[in-house]
């Protein structure tokens, strides 16, 4: 296992230094061509982007999807052949960056976050991906091959939606959606969790439901990290005035906006419902400890006349006539019985029982 370098480790290093940072390198580049138009779609793998010429291309957009970071040769070969900032493709290799827009002169850069789950912890596990938006084509960068954007690759291939009959800012903001959408499954997985932890709570909460509300929170608080600035990337994309972005598009990032909207509103709402569960397991837990400390305490008051008695009976004296007594024994353990009697009904009928 490779070492995954931190930012601290580019001290030093001047402006767009190549420095991989956040991920650990260990994937193989591999780069995709999708080139299509509403007539026609045109697929293949490249060895180099040497082999991507614009002039030669024989559909009007597209898109150039490069899987895994590891090979900065390749990374320089894309900067050069597209002519790149170099603080663009010190970003890319800065797998650790919160969502965000920026806008070069003739380019528009897009950091984005793809979520998934774990299916045997149950986490939640991030992924960077970066996209460079220019005239009819995108580039999309990201640390490792498997992704979350494979049905937009079944929209070019299969002719499906509008992506083929529409530019290359309606492939970015497909790409975009789709990655949010991903968003609405996890969250409803944790919506899902929490509400049977609410009812394991309301029947008989546990030690380890503590452990599971913390959990939850965590999740949730991490989802939340990348969904806001996600959010904030849509309302910017949505206004920024770019010849790159058609007015007609701009719809549809309004409605990417609203659905991080949406997500935001249900993370804080079940970040709500979190707090709720807390402080009601917190109250049963009090409730049953009070429950608790009541029999306790019920109990030894019954015992302090009982204890008196065999007290009383239990001194050594040679001049005590009950000792005697053939029926001295049976009324004693019957007095005793009838007093506790007694006080079982008196704490009954007060309703302390």
């Amino acid at each position: 296992m490779k070492k995954v370098r931190k930012r601290s480790e580019k001290r030093g290093l001047p402006p767009g230094s190549l420095v991989q940072v956040g991920g650990d390198g260990s994937e193989q580049t591999t780069i995709t061509l999708f080139e299509y138009d509403p007539d026609k779609m045109v697929e293949r793998r490249m060895g180099s982007i040497a082999e991507f010429v614009e002039s030669n291309s024989v559909c009007e957009h597209a898109w150039l999807d490069i899987d895994g970071l590891n090979n900065d040769k390749v990374l320089l070969a894309v900067g050069e052949r597209f002519n790149l900032h170099p603080l663009l493709l010190e970003d890319i290799l800065n797998t650790d960056h919160r969502p965000k827009l920026e806008e070069y002169q003739d380019t528009l850069f897009v950091v984005a976050k793809m979520l998934g789950l774990d299916e045997e912890t149950g986490g939640v596990h991030s992924e960077q991906i970066c996209f460079v938006l220019r005239k009819n084509l995108v580039i999309s960068f990201q640390e490792r091959p498997g992704d979350v954007l494979d049905p937009i690759r079944e929209r070019i291939r299969k002719d499906l939606g509008r992506v083929r009959r529409a530019g290359a800012d309606y492939l970015l903001y497909a790409l975009l959606d789709v990655i949010v959408d991903n968003y609405f499954l996890i969250v409803e997985d944790l919506g899902k969790r929490i509400e049977e932890l609410e009812r394991k709570i309301m029947v008989r909460p546990g030690n380890e439901d503590l452990l599971t509300i913390q959990e939850l929170r965590g999740l949730l608080i991490g989802v939340n990290r990348y969904v806001t600035p996600t959010r904030e990337l849509a309302g910017r994309l949505n206004s920024i005035q770019s010849p790159l972005i058609d007015k007609s598009t701009r719809r549809y990032i309004n409605d990417l906006q609203d659905h991080t909207v949406y997500i935001a509103e249900t993370i804080n709402t079940d970040r709500e419902i979190l707090t709720s569960l807390e402080n009601t397991y917190h109250a049963g837990q009090n409730a049953r400890m009070m429950q608790v400390m009541k029999l306790l305490t019920i109990i030894s008051t019954i015992f302090i006349p009982l204890t008196f008695i065999v007290g009383v009976f239990g001194m050594n004296f040679d001049y005590m006539p009950e000792l005697r007594w053939r029926y001295g024994y049976f009324m004693v353990m019957g007095s005793m019985a009838v007093i506790a009697g007694v006080m079982l009904l008196w704490f009954r009928r007060k309703r302390w029982l």
